[in-house]
């Protein structure tokens, strides 16, 4: 299926997931006047976080006054709430960030947290739920303490009791070896949109188990750049590191069974996210060095895997022979699924159908989550209660 045989409904929200060109102004007016389905637009936009870059359009262009009062209600209400949301947030990176630089240890900033601040128009329009930083394992010590010392435990959330129980040295020593990151950092807060602030601190761009990439960390970091973010003095991985660590995130989230079986496989901002970064820093990207990293890493299928549906969804970006150097020669990959299985499944489904109908699921039987099972396995006992983690893989 292609983009124009998508309802138009659909087609909506895919245009407005990034951010719509003044020449694209008459074509999203004629959308939003014409008679839409709005609880499918609404719903689609809820699940693939992307109703604040719609508003932020609407806004940009003037066409906030076409849509029935009770959905601007809704839109200005939701933007209203991730502006103090993402602003507070922010202020506890930037805490973050101070301690960091005390403790003279570089631990870039990934993920919606940059972003939001480097390469969306607003800070509304990217939501995010926690912050996401990497660091070498070397630095475990100066980058716990710097979290200790503004307050975030490691440790779980207790809903029902609005407590973060901490977790025992046992719980932080095996998250730290069978995943990709370290035990979730938390902290309460008195901000009625951010009661919980969480970090994540991870190691790997990748995942553990059956992975057949590698991408050394320490390269990573000795290639991160300086930004400022809230005039705090922070880092961020270069420009085709940033593309590289989107990729890997995305795909394998996209094909492994832990996020498909949740319904967090396939997230239009994820796309979107990697489509405004390539944008908004196109001229610094070096394509033929990016092209060389990407094969010394053996991560042409991952990238070109990115690269194809961005382009599926928001239009072409990537200089011709950059697709043409990293296309693999066979492409069915592309529709693969559950690959930590001995044998990775197809899915019945074209792109667009499983991008929005959260019925995929359905068509997926028990022999193939067999891979994911033998992560689910991995139990931590403590104090009489069972804590039973799923390893991100």
């Amino acid at each position: 299926m292609k983009f124009e045989e998508l309802s138009i409904e659909r087609q909506l929200v895919l245009m407005t997931a990034v951010e719509v060109k003044d020449c694209d102004a008459e074509k999203l007016k004629e959308i939003v006047s014409s008679r839409i389905n709005w609880a499918e637009v609404i719903f689609q936009m809820i699940t693939h976080r992307t109703m604040n870059m719609f508003y932020y359009n609407l806004k940009k262009l003037g066409l906030v006054e076409l849509l029935e009062k009770e959905i601007q209600r809704l839109l200005e209400s939701q933007w209203q709430v991730y502006g103090e949301r993402n602003n507070y947030y922010l202020k506890e990176l930037v805490d973050i960030l101070k301690e960091f630089e005390s403790a003279n240890v570089v631990v870039p900033i990934l993920k919606g947290n940059l972003l939001a601040s480097t390469v969306y128009p607003a800070i509304e329009t990217r939501i995010f739920n926690d912050l996401d930083l990497i660091m070498r394992l070397d630095d475990v010590i100066p980058v716990t303490k710097a979290l200790e010392n503004i307050g975030f435990v490691q440790g779980h959330y207790d809903e029902e009791k609005c407590v973060i129980i901490e977790a025992s040295r046992k719980e932080k020593m095996l998250q730290q070896m069978v995943s990709h990151e370290l035990q979730e950092f938390q902290k309460l807060s008195d901000n009625k949109f951010a009661r919980l602030v969480q970090v994540d601190v991870n190691h790997d761009i990748l995942w553990k188990g059956n992975c057949p990439y590698k991408v050394d960390t320490r390269d990573l970091i000795s290639r991160a750049l300086p930004v400022a973010i809230n005039n705090a003095k922070g880092y961020m991985l270069d420009y085709i590191d940033n593309i590289i660590q989107l990729s890997c995130h995305l795909y394998k989230e996209a094909v492994l069974m832990m996020w498909i079986t949740d319904l967090r496989d396939l997230k239009i901002y994820k796309f979107a996210d990697l489509f405004m970064y390539v944008e908004r820093f196109f001229e610094k990207i070096d394509w033929d060095l990016l092209v060389g990293r990407i094969k010394d890493y053996r991560l042409e299928k991952v990238v070109y895997y990115n690269f194809y549906y961005i382009e599926m969804m928001f239009g072409q970006i990537i200089p011709g022979k950059v697709m043409n150097s990293l296309r693999p020669d066979d492409l069915s990959y592309l529709d693969e699924y559950g690959i930590e299985n001995k044998e990775p499944s197809i899915w019945e489904f074209d792109f667009f159908t499983r991008l929005f109908d959260t019925n995929r699921v359905l068509s997926i039987t028990e022999d193939k989550l067999s891979g994911m099972s033998r992560y689910l396995d991995a139990k931590v006992k403590t104090d009489g209660v069972f804590h039973h983690r799923a390893i991100q893989l």
